[in-house]
């Protein structure tokens, strides 16, 4: 078992690397496929989509190469780095890494919760 500080350690990694709402979407994309790979491509397709709230078929131009590259050059390899994904930059593939369940137990627990917070705080809300 971790001690203290090992499990203080991961949890500020998985937190940081959690910060970005691209590396959401990412654990996001990666929890509801079938698919071991997916390619940076589709990555940036359906965030785009997710980001404008449009289908994927019309996430392209200049809002998609935007978001390939930050995927590329910055998200991903963060991800990597918290071991959330297993990052293939040659190939630009992305699988779940070791840390992938518990990233997205993180997510899936604090979201909801958030949400309810910002519903009260806004007033739209009663507790």
């Amino acid at each position: 078992m971790a001690d203290d500080n090992e499990l203080e350690d991961l949890l500020s990694t998985l937190y940081h690397a959690l910060r970005a709402p691209r590396r959401r979407f990412v654990i996001e994309i990666l929890e509801n496929t079938t698919e071991d790979i997916v390619t940076t491509r589709e990555l940036a397709r359906k965030t785009t989509s997710m980001e404008l709230g449009v289908p994927e078929r019309q996430a392209t131009g200049e809002s998609y190469r935007n978001a390939y590259n930050a995927l590329s050059q910055t998200h991903l390899p963060t991800l990597s780095e918290a071991g959330i994904i297993i990052y293939d930059s040659e190939r630009q593939t992305v699988m779940p890494g070791a840390n992938f369940d518990l990233a997205a137990l993180l997510i899936n627990t604090n979201t909801p919760t958030v949400d309810v917070f910002a519903s009260l705080l806004s007033g739209d809300e009663k507790p």
